[in-house]
């Protein structure tokens, strides 16, 4: 298929990457950093002066942005999707947006002639390499059924949960989970911390217990190296969760309380200026609170 990538990021930059070698046909348009751009057009992928020329040499488009915001945006901003595709075209939102949102541009974008389901992805940059990415769909079943080949390229997991924004209504709630349980182990870390235990022992006793998980196995190691390059921001996961319990708050009557604290956990290291490292940066504003970094040396780190 002939498939216009847009937001050629993190994740994005090999999801498209797979989409190439399975022999697809890649658009791609430079917006903030041209390096995963210039490596995309490396391995075969064509660069595009403009959205609108990305939808028009193609025929649908994969959109893995940050917010809402964005997509409206590349679908109907100057030069953007609806000023270039053709009759019928599909737009596929894969980012972690909010439902509400996305049925309005889904609405918006069918009176231009197109179509739009949502498709967001879970399992972060090692899945987007790996191509094990799990995949919610919202929407048209049979538009999704029909991309499903496409999709599989850098998915093992594919799910359809309903109409239009129930895509996205499921990865806040999936994401809601898993950011609640970062947010128990950053302050799990810096209770054990406070009461002097020691962190190696800590985190393998951890492992060997009711409560090991891929989380604390993913986490704690960065957390001990000091390893906070971003691969999820800190402030993208705070959005997700902001966007969770407002949608708990909008539809229905369930009182979120420990996800409405994890969401507190998240905006004091946020507060501290730690918006735009990793989201297990979550811990750094407890450890501002400690008044001291919770690390151990080289030689006694696990393995990240």
């Amino acid at each position: 298929m002939k498939v216009a990538f847009l937001g050629a990021g993190l994740m994005g930059e090999p999801m498209a990457g797979h989409l190439l070698r399975a022999g697809h046909e890649v658009f791609v348009v430079a917006h903030r950093n041209r390096a995963p751009i210039q490596r995309l057009v490396e391995q075969g992928a064509v660069e595009v002066e403009s959205v609108a020329a990305a939808a028009a040499a193609s025929d649908l488009a994969l959109m893995i942005l940050p917010t809402s915001r964005e997509v409206e945006k590349v679908l109907f901003g100057e030069n953007g999707i609806a000023a270039g595709m053709g009759p019928n075209y599909l737009a596929v939102d894969m980012g972690t947006c909010y439902p509400a949102d996305t049925k309005r541009l889904a609405e918006r974008f069918t009176q231009s002639g197109g179509r739009l389901i949502d498709a967001p992805v879970t399992g972060g940059v090692e899945g987007a390499r790996d191509a094990t990415l799990s995949i919610m769909g919202g929407g048209d079943l049979d538009a999704f059924e029909q991309i499903r080949p496409l999709l599989s390229t850098f998915s093992s997991n594919l799910y359809h949960f309903g109409d239009i924004g129930a895509g996205h209504a499921a990865k806040l709630v999936q994401n809601m989970i898993g950011f609640i349980e970062v947010a128990a182990v950053a302050e799990g870390l810096a209770l054990a911390k406070a009461l002097k235990l020691d962190a190696p022992t800590f985190f393998h006793m951890l492992t060997n217990s009711h409560s090991n998980s891929p989380i604390i196995q993913w986490m704690v190691p960065k957390v001990f190296a000091g390893q906070f390059e971003a691969e999820a921001r800190l402030d993208i996961a705070y959005k997700d969760m902001s966007q969770a319990v407002k949608l708990g708050r909008e539809m229905t009557s369930l009182p979120l309380n420990i996800a409405n604290a994890a969401t507190e956990v998240f905006q004091l290291s946020r507060s501290f200026g730690f918006g735009d490292q990793d989201s297990t940066a979550v811990v750094r504003g407890l450890e501002k609170l400690l008044g001291e970094e919770i690390r151990v040396s080289s030689s006694e780190t696990p393995s990240v």
